[in-house]
């Protein structure tokens, strides 16, 4: 699978509400793990942290979505997440767990009373898939950065 950019609207600092998809940028073939997802309050802003195991990132994409698109990638059912827009955020090439099952990316869900996001809930983590939804209050515009050393992509959403 070769390294190439897909499209996007925005990854260099400009907001959008539309959506931003990048193709992967680690160097391995390997699924990356995600290890860790954090959450902050900055100025004008909440900020979401993906951070991975490995150099680069794998495929990612984030969007809104409407509220019929937010269920879960195993059973196909719906997931409730509080808020009134949901911001998607997926990773292919990815996993949120250990090969031997254990998950790496835990809680999955978290209620978060920002000021912008209320809840993230990770939706999927299945055959190199990792998604996870966040409940904001309205669908404000957003900014996607990619951060190297470790890796992660950062994602601050407008207050």
């Amino acid at each position: 699978m070769p390294d190439e950019t897909k499209t996007t609207e925005s990854i260099s600092g400009e907001e959008t509400k539309g959506a931003s998809v990048v193709g992967r940028t680690n160097t391995g073939y390997a699924i990356q793990i995600l290890k860790a997802v954090r959450f902050g309050n900055q100025p004008g802003m909440d900020r979401m942290v993906f951070e991975f195991n490995d150099a680069g990132l794998p495929e990612w994409e984030v969007k809104y979505v409407e509220p019929s698109q937010v269920v879960d990638c195993g059973s196909g059912e719906p997931v409730a997440v509080a808020g009134n827009a949901w911001l998607q955020i997926s990773f292919r090439g990815a996993q949120a767990h250990t090969e031997a099952g254990e998950a790496t990316s835990d809680p999955r869900r978290r209620l978060l009373n920002q000021i912008a996001l209320r809840e993230l809930v990770r939706t999927c983590d299945f055959e190199g898939e990792v998604t996870w939804v966040a409940g904001v209050m309205r669908e404000n515009e957003y900014v996607p950065r990619v951060l190297t050393e470790p890796s992660r992509l950062v994602i601050d959403i407008a207050h």
